[in-house]
């Protein structure tokens, strides 16, 4: 048996209402000061909060009841077009038409029209199956663009009882009756663990893991522009010197990205985990039908601390331009409808060293 609720702007308000209680699950809507309505859904173990009608973003998620967000200089969202204005989700979502930094030459919406689209509908679900009792959340973005693009994009999450694990299933439909060539990330933003150690499903070679030298030109002193492209040439000799976070020898301030082409298991599915030295560790693991590569994307300044160890993406960070050079877009055929899958869950221990050792037996 399943129950839906489908969310409007006016259930929400300053004061935190309950929307829904089944089981161990509850789901209540309220507002920020800013006005950015959210949804705070929780479970036994598992607590997150959406922003359902700004990005569908996840602004917050906590497993008993440790923070795993990034830390940022944003408390709370704001009500903006403008993605480095209200920077500081766990996870949101990146594309269609565009994804990756934009430039001179090629000028787009950082990251495209996806972080901060506004849904034209959002609800929750909650209900049991063959998998047991869940709470699932989603909504769907129409993008129209007068003969060139029309999509439907409609992301969702599902939460088991007694999980710690967010299921996303993304789907894509296509509009019209021509091709159209998309690009996507899920830009799924961990606090770093000091002394973690990177797993991940793919050989540490130059082949498979590729490092970038930006060039940051006035955006940063001369100094520590040095300091940030030294630290990335060594990386580019020997990836593996970024495997284990430490802030008193790695330099991530203000970024750093590299691209790993992972390679999948035989389900199709690549892996990939920052596993903490408590024991435990944030995991993410992705189909990679459409999504066959993972950026790393690290910033660890004076104000933002950001592990976001795999990004599951259709190509990398570089901007539509270097996609559409290199043929890193993917194509969704005329009126066809495809769907992303990815998870991402924080382990416990004994299940955090069954997985690792898993990857680590297969590709390193």
């Amino acid at each position: 048996m399943k129950a839906k609720m489908y969310l409007t702007k006016e259930m929400f308000t300053s004061q935190k209402r309950v929307l829904i209680e089944s089981g161990e699950f509850r789901a209540s809507a309220f507002t920020y000061s800013s006005g950015v309505c959210a949804l705070e859904v929780s479970g036994e173990r598992c607590a997150y909060i959406l922003l359902p009608f700004n990005g569908q973003q996840v602004w917050r998620f906590q497993v008993d009841g440790e923070e795993m967000t990034m830390r940022s200089m944003f408390e709370e969202p704001e009500d903006t077009q403008d993605f480095e204005s209200t920077y500081g989700a766990f996870l949101i979502h990146c594309g269609l038409t565009a994804m990756g930094n934009p430039s001179e030459e090629d000028p787009h919406p950082l990251h495209g029209e996806l972080p901060l689209a506004h849904y034209q509908s959002a609800w929750i679900e909650t209900g049991e199956d063959e998998e047991g009792a869940f709470i699932r959340t989603g909504g769907s973005y129409l993008y129209r663009n007068a003969l060139e693009t029309a999509y439907v994009y409609s992301p969702t999450l599902r939460l088991n009882a007694g999980g710690t694990e967010l299921i996303a299933r993304d789907t894509i439909e296509n509009r019209r009756s021509q091709p159209f060539p998309f690009m996507y990330m899920s830009h799924i933003n961990w606090r770093p663990f000091e002394g973690a150690r990177f797993v991940y499903g793919a050989p540490a070679d130059k082949e498979h893991i590729e490092v970038f030298r930006e060039d940051w030109g006035d955006a940063i002193s001369a100094e520590d522009a040095k300091r940030l492209d030294d630290y990335t040439l060594e990386l580019m000799e020997d990836p593996t010197k970024a495997d284990v976070i430490c802030k008193e020898t790695q330099v991530y301030d203000p970024e750093l990205c590299l691209c790993i082409r992972y390679v999948p298991d035989e389900n199709g599915w690549a892996h990939s985990m920052q596993l903490r030295p408590d024991g435990k560790a944030c995991y993410v693991a992705f189909d990679t039908a459409y999504l066959p590569t993972g950026v790393r994307w690290m910033a660890r300044t004076g104000e933002e601390d950001s592990c976001g160890f795999c990004l599951p993406n259709t190509g990398n960070h570089k901007g539509r331009a270097y996609a559409i050079a290199h043929d890193l877009r993917k194509i969704l055929g005329p009126h066809e409808t495809i769907e992303l899958k990815y998870n991402i869950a924080v382990l416990d221990p004994e299940d955090a060293k069954k997985r690792a050792a898993e990857i680590e037996k297969k590709w390193n």
